[in-house]
């Protein structure tokens, strides 16, 4: 289907739709369009098609334009218009281009010249704004300022300024074909296109938008519906897989949050040794307490000490009888141990001197508890021997 038709402004009028809505028109006249020439890439080196329009007079024409039809087959052409050629679209020499090959709804670019209104100042030309309309003022409609005086000493290129207005090459896009009358190779198109009455045009389907919105909209509906008759199953399961590739993420994090509570689980673990330490430390302050104390204070404690033993000893009863009896028979030996480590502590420090009772104060630094206890046994010591001192 050809892209590029040459017609003839007849004028302007308006129809009525079937609605009763008014629709202004531009009539172009169309008439059969030849083609007279056929450029290949081998030739030319791009693929394009000319047009000619309306038969011209051969005593008119010069040699070369004979020349140059005659090689084509054709009568001389009064106007003349090259198409660039797609892939897939074939000519050939003669063939006729007509109204027949356009589509009403579609939309077109029309491309011709101006109206010519002469010399024009710069308000009717560009559109400037006039100065000041009261008396005295000078500058109605003059141009103004055009440069500066000492520099540049020159009036810049480009400024806009009168001169002639129209007769221009103008291209109006997206005009609506309304109605074609093949019989009088007619076109119909809303709103006006450039050129007094009786000027050429070239008509051209739309190069932004080719179809109009109707024919747009009603395409992409065919469309998608065809494709929803066709694939309705995947579309569905495509909707049921995205949720289930959710859900794993999701559950990541909270795989994560155990593994955060396992170092709080090995928390009491910890503890268990630290209840058994202070145990441990209990028996040996027994025995160096026992050591500077006497045997009534030693006694004492021993009894306390088979009372604290006891108490987890009938506990464990309670979960294991057997068990239980064991710790009492050994508790038993090492009170008595300890009850004899005391006398026989008691018996060298009344046989040693001063110096033995520093010893065990470096043991018992290593503990904290009897490093307190040290100065009370050691005061009675020194008042002794200012006693003695004294008396003597």
């Amino acid at each position: 289907m050809a892209k590029t038709i040459i017609g003839k402004k007849i004028g302007m009028t308006q129809i009525f739709t079937e609605e009763g809505v008014m629709i202004p028109v531009s009539v172009i006249e169309a008439k059969p369009n030849k083609v007279v020439q056929i450029k290949t890439k081998e030739t030319d080196g791009y693929r394009a098609v000319q047009l000619g329009y309306i038969d011209m007079k051969e005593r008119r024409a010069n040699k070369p334009t004979k020349g140059h039809f005659k090689r084509w087959d054709s009568p001389p052409k009064k106007y003349l218009a090259e198409v660039r050629l797609e892939e897939g679209e074939e000519y050939a020499a003669g063939q006729e281009v007509n109204v027949t090959n356009f589509e009403e709804g579609r939309k077109i670019d029309v491309t011709g010249k101006s109206k010519g209104k002469g010399t024009q100042g710069n308000i009717k030309r560009h559109g400037h704004h006039r100065g000041p309309m009261s008396h005295g003022t000078k500058h109605k409609r003059l141009p103004g300022a055009l440069a500066a005086g000492t520099y540049p000493s020159r009036v810049f290129k480009g400024n806009d300024g009168p001169g002639r207005m129209g007769h221009e090459t103008v291209t109006v896009q997206n005009l609506d074909i309304v109605k074609i009358i093949p019989e009088r190779n007619i076109l119909l198109i809303k709103g006006a296109v450039p050129g007094p009455r009786g000027s050429i045009v070239r008509i051209r389907y739309a190069v932004k938008a080719g179809y109009p919105d109707d024919v747009r909209l009603a395409a992409v509906e065919e469309y998608v519906e065809e494709v929803a008759a066709e694939e309705p199953e995947i579309v569905e399961e495509a909707v049921v897989e995205e949720p289930a590739a959710e859900e794993p993420a999701t559950e990541e994090p909270a795989v994560e949050e155990p593994a955060t509570e396992e170092p709080a689980v090995e928390e009491p673990a910890t503890e268990e040794p630290a209840a058994e330490e202070p145990a441990a430390a209990e028996e040996p302050p027994a025995e160096e307490t026992a050591a500077e104390e006497p045997a009534d204070v030693i006694a004492s404690e021993s009894e306390a000490i088979q009372e604290a033993a006891e108490e987890p000893a009938v506990e464990e009863v309670a979960a294991e009888e057997p068990a239980a009896e064991e710790p009492a028979d050994g508790i038993a030996s090492e009170s008595e141990a300890i009850q004899e480590a005391a006398e026989e502590s008691v018996a060298e420090e009344v046989t040693t001197e001063e110096p033995a009772v520093e010893e065990p104060a470096a043991e018992e630094s290593a503990v904290e508890e009897p490093a307190e206890e040290e100065p009370v046994a050691e005061e009675p010591a020194p008042e002794e021997d200012e006693n003695k001192g004294g008396t003597e």
